[in-house]
C-alpha cells in the first residue's frame, strides 16, 4: 500500500505510523499535491498543523486532490479538530477518517493501523453466515434503557456464551452508557467512510472496534452517537448482523423522528419503547405504537420501575415485551458511582435479576425460532 503522509519533519513521520507500513513523506502542502499527482497514493494521512488557511479551504482542496475511494486519515490540532468536523458535515466530504486531538502518539499509531488494516483483527470466533437479531430501544426518556443495556446484555452473554453480542450507543442527547463503559476511544463514528457502501462496511471486523466486555469475552460495545445519514444506518446494521448474533441499539430518546431514527425502526427486528409503569406514560406509549404500526412498523412494550403489586393496562393490541421492577434510587446512585453492574453483584436485587432472566430466556427461544 502506498501511503502518502503529510507532515513537517520526515524523520518523526515512522513514530506514528504502524511498524510494518511504509510511507512517502510531504514537508509542505505543496510538496503533498506535487506527490500526489506523481505517485497516486492508495491512502492520505494529513496533519492539520501543515495548513495556514482555514480548514474550509485546505480540506476540500486535498480530499479533491485525491481518488473518491482514497482514504484520507485527518490528524487535527485541539484547536482544528471541531471546525473540520464541520466542514465535512456541511460539505458533505466522503472518504475521510477524523482522528480526535486527544489521542497519544501510540494511539494516533494504533487508529491508522486499524483504519488501513495493518492491524490485526482477529475476532476470536470463526465466522460464518450470521444473520443477527436487530433490537432498537427506544424511550421518552428516564425510563431505565441504560440501566438495562448495562445488565441485561451481560447475564445473556452469561447464559449463551456460544452467542456474540454488541451492545451500540446511539444516544446523542445523554450518552451514559459510554460514560459508564468508558468508549470514547471506541467509536464507530471515526470509521464512517466505511458505511459508503455495504461491502465496505462488511469487510471491517467490528468486534476490533468495539470494546470487549472485561465480564463477558463474546459481549462488546460501542460509542456510536453521531448524526448518522438514514443509508449509513442500514449498511451499519447490515454489517453488525452478519458479525454479531445480538445487536442491541440504545437510541435513547424517540422525539424528534428522524429519518436516521425512522430508518433504524423499519430496519431492526424488534421495536423496544422502554415505557415507566405510571399510567400517563402508558398511554402515550399506546398512541406512540399505534402510529407507527399504521407505517407498517411493529414497536413493543418494555414497562419499567414496577412496584411491587402495582396493576397495570397496556392494552390487548399492544404487545408487551417484558417487565423489570423498580430499583431503588440509591441502589442506581451507588452502582453508577462505584462503576458497579448490578448482575454482578455479590447480593445483586433478586427481583430485578429474576426479570432479566425471563427475557433472555425468552429471547433464546426466539433465536431458536429464527435459527431453524
Amino acid at each position: 500500500m502506498k501511503i502518502l503522509v503529510c507532515y513537517p519533519m520526515k524523520s518523526l513521520v515512522k513514530t506514528y505510523m504502524p511498524a510494518s507500513s511504509e510511507a512517502l513523506v510531504a514537508e509542505s502542502p505543496e510538496d503533498f499535491q506535487r506527490l500526489v499527482h506523481i505517485y497516486q497514493p492508495d491512502s492520505a494521512v494529513v496533519f492539520s498543523e501543515m495548513f495556514t488557511t482555514p480548514a474550509w479551504v485546505w480540506l476540500p482542496a486535498v480530499r479533491s486532490s485525491l481518488s473518491k475511494q482514497v482514504p484520507l486519515i485527518i490528524v487535527p490540532l485541539y484547536r482544528d479538530e471541531s471546525i473540520i468536523k464541520q466542514v465535512i458535515e456541511e460539505l458533505m466530504l466522503e472518504g475521510i477518517y477524523l482522528l480526535s486531538a486527544q489521542l497519544s502518539q501510540e494511539e494516533i499509531r494504533s487508529r491508522i493501523g486499524t483504519i488501513l488494516g495493518f492491524i490485526g483483527e482477529s475476532s476470536g470466533y470463526t465466522e460464518g453466515e450470521r444473520e443477527g437479531l436487530v433490537y432498537s430501544l427506544m424511550s421518552y426518556g428516564a425510563a431505565g434503557i441504560t440501566t438495562f443495556c448495562i445488565n441485561y446484555p451481560i447475564l445473556l452473554a452469561k447464559q449463551y456464551p456460544d452467542k456474540s453480542i454488541v451492545v451500540l450507543d446511539m444516544n446523542r442527547t445523554k450518552p451514559d452508557l459510554t460514560r459508564f463503559f468508558k468508549l470514547h476511544h471506541n467509536q464507530l463514528a471515526l470509521f464512517r467512510p466505511d458505511f459508503l457502501d455495504i461491502h465496505t462496511a462488511a469487510n471491517r471486523k467490528w468486534r476490533s472496534v468495539c470494546k470487549q466486555s472485561k465480564h463477558r469475552p463474546n459481549l462488546y460495545y460501542a460509542h456510536a452517537a453521531s448524526l448518522w445519514k438514514s443509508w449509513e444506518i442500514t449498511n451499519l446494521i447490515a454489517a453488525f448482523r452478519k458479525q454479531f448474533d445480538y445487536v442491541y441499539i440504545d437510541w435513547g430518546y424517540c422525539f424528534p423522528e428522524t429519518e436516521a431514527m425512522q430508518r433504524l425502526l423499519y430496519t431492526a427486528d424488534r421495536n423496544l419503547l422502554f415505557v415507566r409503569a405510571d399510567p400517563f406514560s402508558i398511554e402515550s406509549s399506546r398512541e406512540w405504537i399505534r402510529s407507527w404500526r399504521e407505517k407498517g412498523v411493529q414497536c413493543e412494550v418494555l414497562l419499567s420501575h414496577l412496584d411491587q403489586g402495582q396493576p397495570y393496562r397496556i392494552g390487548e393490541d399492544i404487545a408487551l415485551y417484558g417487565v423489570v421492577p423498580r430499583i431503588s434510587e440509591s441502589r442506581l446512585i451507588e452502582s453508577q458511582r462505584s462503576n458497579s453492574i448490578l448482575v454482578e453483584e455479590f447480593f445483586p436485587p433478586k427481583v430485578y435479576i429474576s426479570s432479566l432472566k425471563e427475557i433472555a430466556k425468552a429471547e433464546y427461544g426466539v433465536r431458536k425460532a429464527v435459527s431453524s
